[in-house]
């Protein structure tokens, strides 16, 4: 079997093998080392330089707001050279930041925080693009699930690493560890392919897919409570339950093995219904969300991170597939961008609101409020198939 390369050139079966090791290798460094920066930022701000709620809320939201403008106007106009360039170069970039966040202070760290969204931006849609290159369904659906266990596994390994790391070194410190990771990721930049992808953007009717509007809706319905999650989860089990940076790290950790084994689970099992995943994981996400609003200690908080785990493991990979099945290779770069920057829409969004929610009427109330939206999403996306039904789409069902 082979695949399409660059400009359609053929490559063997190693070379599948191999580009899909740099994906999942590439993917594993940028993707701890994000999640480090986005979950640590917000303590640094609060515990270093005494930021208020709504300050941390708008310097999380600063971050998604840079990646969002990187995503949507600037990687969906360039082409695909051009793309590969800005990519390696923000690699770089990438991997200066953590350094850094290492001597930062009240000023500086608000510019890494959008150097590091912005530059993010032109990182991560395009590893997703990449992964979905290959021509063949079966070998595409299978790099896009061992895709996203990557992206798991790094969300294991960094926050376990960051526990360990605070239990000797100051945050700061941790920055610099992690920059590791990003160097990591300058060096396999290189070998990411970029496929061509149709020029003429009007004749991609992204948002009148049905797929893609069912990948928004899933994702959106996990998004809103998870950003808000790894923006103020970390401060609130320290100021509620009084423990440790390190063990909000390892927290953080559990949470994400959930998230791991889930993945594992799909990369294994590819599903044939999107559908009925999809409206599983929002379950899963109400229970999970209701069980944290009642919990009164560490331990029964901890147990709605482990069942919260499991939609996170669900929800973007099913997004990612119903887009591979809904459009062609040549249209993946837009919709993926699209998709990617919706995201970070709501990552510009979300703490702006929720640390002005929060800081009014407190954790658990604004929380119980994410449960009526996730209701409305869930309504929406069930809209969604019937839609498509009539129409006659299979992409996702």
């Amino acid at each position: 079997m082979s695949e399409p390369g660059k400009s359609g050139n053929k490559i063997s079966k190693g070379s599948v093998a191999v580009t899909i090791i740099v994906i999942l290798s590439t993917t594993f460094f940028v993707r701890a080392s994000n999640n480090m920066m986005v979950t640590s930022v917000p303590l640094l701000a609060k515990y270093y330089f005494n930021f208020s709620q709504t300050e941390v809320g708008i310097i999380s939201a600063l971050s998604y707001l840079c990646t969002f403008i990187m995503t949507a106007i600037l990687n969906t106009r360039l082409s695909a050279e051009r793309r590969r360039v800005s990519f390696i170069i923000s690699t770089v970039i990438y991997a200066i930041v953590f350094i850094g966040f290492w001597k930062s202070n009240f000023i500086s760290v608000w510019i890494l925080s959008a150097i590091g969204g912005g530059v993010l931006g032109l990182i991560m849609p395009n590893i997703i693009t990449s992964a979905s290159l290959f021509k063949d369904p079966k070998v595409r659906e299978r790099a896009l699930s061992l895709y996203t266990v990557a992206l798991s596994l790094s969300l294991v390994a960094g926050p376990a690493l960051e526990s360990y790391v605070l239990k000797f070194y100051s945050l700061k410190t941790a920055f610099l560890v992690f920059s590791s990771f990003a160097i990591f990721s300058v060096f396999l930049s290189p070998f990411i392919k970029f496929p061509e992808e149709n020029r003429i953007r009007e004749k991609i009717r992204v948002f009148r897919n049905y797929g893609f509007r069912s990948s928004i809706l899933n994702i959106m319905a996990y998004n809103v409570p998870f950003t808000l999650l790894i923006a103020f989860g970390g401060i609130y089990e320290r100021d509620t339950y009084g423990i440790s940076l390190s063990l909000v790290s390892l927290f953080f950790s559990l949470f994400f093995l959930s998230s791991f084994i889930s993945r594992m689970f799909l990369s294994i099992l590819p599903p044939k219904s999107i559908k009925r995943q999809m409206v599983l994981a929002m379950v899963l996400s109400l229970v999970g969300i209701s069980i944290m609003i009642f919990s009164r200690n560490i331990f029964t908080f901890a147990f709605s991170l482990v069942i919260l785990g499991i939609p996170h493991g669900f929800t973007y990979p099913l997004s990612i597939l119903s887009i591979s099945r809904s459009f062609e290779s040549r249209e993946r770069n837009i919709a993926n961008s699209y998709f990617f920057s919706i995201m970070t829409a709501i990552g510009v969004v979300l703490p702006l609101a929720g640390g002005t929610l929060i800081q009014r009427y407190g954790f658990d109330y604004t929380f119980a409020g994410i449960l009526v939206l996730i209701l409305i999403m869930m309504i929406a996306l069930n809209l969604n198939f019937r839609a498509e039904r009539k129409a006659g789409s299979l992409t996702i069902d």
